[in-house]
């Protein structure tokens, strides 16, 4: 029986034997097939898992940059510091990321971006030298919250009632951490409202960034746009004769960390990264940054956060998870890359 067995294939006519063949094949190709989408599945994992990582890293950085800020506040001017701050990263942009030179548009939508980011830095650093770091933290991310109200108003899009539910959680948060007497000094106040309009200013410096870069490239308006923030620090330093580089090897290397680390290299991990993860990863990474920041400022600055505080930011981290994830993107696939990536493309202390 056994060598009956044997013998069939040599019993089977050539269009037999030619479509036992093609079956044996066939089979092998759907393994191998198999194969490589596991591993396919596998390495995209990885790089999702690394994508998170290196975003949370940034957070980690920019939560930093808050006492980081405060502390270069205490001892110097706040055009002095941005100004270092910003050629320091203009420099680390225009000789080790790749671009090409920047054509007419690339210049004129540089500048618009350059004046609207150098207003929210502007007010931003003056209101923390009145304010908290973590109230400045949690202040700035509301530029999340705004930016789907300006891309309504500016790009026509249209805006979910979920939104406007997370503005109003974020706003009530906003009231719980500013309007209340007992725990703010009019110093303190006037550095939130001047941090609120630098958050407004990132809001809609996003907005344009979303609009701007489907006619640039990006890197060659990330550099124009460093370039007229430099420019306009200084014109506006000019007066005050605020710019001067007289540092300790301390300071110098807390403004080379800002330069480079949370703003320059900080920008290049985030454009890299956010290709690799989902909507919804970034959305919840992102509302790390005030909570690194909290965390810094507690044990670098003994900044005290009291109960009524600590609610105002909840209800500001709430509002910014439900006005930023859309439900349901929880895989990553090229339609999962929405409006989230461009709207946390945010700039940070």
């Amino acid at each position: 029986m056994v060598n009956n067995l044997i013998f069939v294939p040599c019993l089977l006519s050539y269009p037999e034997k030619n479509h036992l063949r093609c079956k044996i094949r066939k089979r092998k190709n759907i393994h191998k097939k198999n194969q490589y989408t596991t591993l396919m599945a596998k390495t995209a994992k990885t790089k999702v898992l690394m994508a998170d990582l290196s975003l949370a890293g940034v957070n980690l950085i920019w939560g930093a940059t808050f006492v980081t800020m405060k502390s270069l506040l205490g001892q110097g001017n706040p055009l002095n510091i941005l100004f270092w701050r910003f050629l320091i990263a203009t420099l680390f942009l225009i000789l080790f990321l790749p671009g090409h030179k920047p054509d007419k548009k690339t210049l004129r939508n540089g500048g618009i971006l350059g004046m609207v980011l150098f207003s929210g830095y502007l007010f931003q650093t003056i209101g923390l030298v009145y304010t908290t770091p973590s109230r400045s933290a949690f202040i700035t991310g509301l530029s999340v919250i705004l930016v789907p109200l300006f891309s309504w108003l500016i790009l026509k899009t249209s805006l979910r009632r979920v939104t406007l539910v997370g503005v109003f959680l974020a706003f009530a948060g906003l009231s719980l951490m500013t309007l209340n007497s007992g725990e703010l000094t009019g110093f303190a106040l006037k550095g939130d409202l001047l941090t609120l309009l630098g958050a407004i200013a990132y809001a809609l410096q996003i907005v344009l960034v979303e609009r701007f870069t489907g006619e640039s490239q990006s890197f060659p308006l990330a550099s124009t746009e460093m370039i007229t923030v430099v420019l306009l620090i200084f014109l506006l330093a000019i007066p005050f004769r605020a710019i001067r580089f007289s540092f300790s090897a301390v300071e110098f290397g807390q403004i080379t960390f800002l330069g480079i680390a949370a703003t320059g290299l900080a920008f290049a991990i985030q454009n890299v990264a956010q290709k690799h993860t989902t909507a919804i990863h970034v959305g919840l990474i992102f509302v790390l940054e005030p909570v690194f920041a909290a965390i810094c400022s507690y044990i670098f600055w003994h900044e005290k956060l009291t109960p009524r505080t600590l609610a105002g930011c909840l209800l500001i981290m709430g509002g910014i998870l439900i006005s930023g994830i859309k439900p349901g993107v929880l895989f990553y696939s090229p339609a999962s890359r929405s409006s989230i990536f461009k709207l946390n493309s945010k700039p940070s202390t």
